[in-house]
């Protein structure tokens, strides 16, 4: 019976995608990170979930203790090697399967930006500049993703400064994407022998 509810488990999350929300938001000079409505950081507060902080403090004292011992005790001096493989991802490869993947996961934003400048005419220019930035993250976006929907509304404020700005995006991925992804990654890596 457990093993027919892991089964089970295991094909739906295979099968069907599972949402992933994130949050960006930028209020009177300070910036917001969410997951799942969850408030991650603060540029004002730094990270704000205990668990994090933790892992982040460890990952310090470390980080310190190695090089402390590394002080204490240098390394020997080890044989170069005349040749030495070294990878790296072929960035037009890589763009090419990513457009082609007819296995994309899907995505859907929605976000804001309230802008203002005392320059009324420059605030009306800059206004027609921004109405071309949604085409432009769709496109960069339709790269890796489905794009579900996109809406981005830009609210221009005359006569007084002023920059606030949220956007949310709500990933649907199953693992099915994730291992294809990962596949055209691997896919996209070259090898080079080069001298040390």
């Amino acid at each position: 019976m457990i093993f027919l509810f892991i089964l089970s488990l295991i094909i739906l999350l295979i099968i069907f995608p599972i949402p992933i929300k994130i949050e960006v938001k930028f209020i009177d000079n300070i910036f917001f990170f969410k997951f799942f409505n969850k408030l991650i950081y603060t540029s004002k507060d730094g990270i704000q979930i205990k668990f994090l902080k933790k892992i982040i403090e460890n990952k310090s004292n470390r980080k310190d203790k190695k090089y402390s011992y590394k002080e204490e005790h240098p390394p020997k001096k080890k044989k170069v090697n005349l040749k030495k493989k070294k990878r790296k991802i072929a960035i037009i490869r890589l763009y090419t399967y990513l457009r082609n993947n007819k296995f994309k996961p899907l995505i859907k934003v929605k976000g804001y930006l309230d802008y203002g400048i005392e320059d009324a005419a420059l605030c009306a220019l800059i206004y027609g500049i921004l109405n071309i930035v949604p085409g432009f993250i769709y496109y960069i976006l339709s790269i890796v993703f489905e794009v579900n929907s996109l809406r981005l509304n830009i609210n221009p404020e005359f006569n007084k400064k002023l920059l606030s700005f949220g956007i949310t995006g709500i990933f649907y991925f199953n693992i099915a994407n994730i291992i294809y992804i990962l596949f055209l990654f691997y896919k996209s890596l070259e090898y080079k022998e080069v001298t040390p």
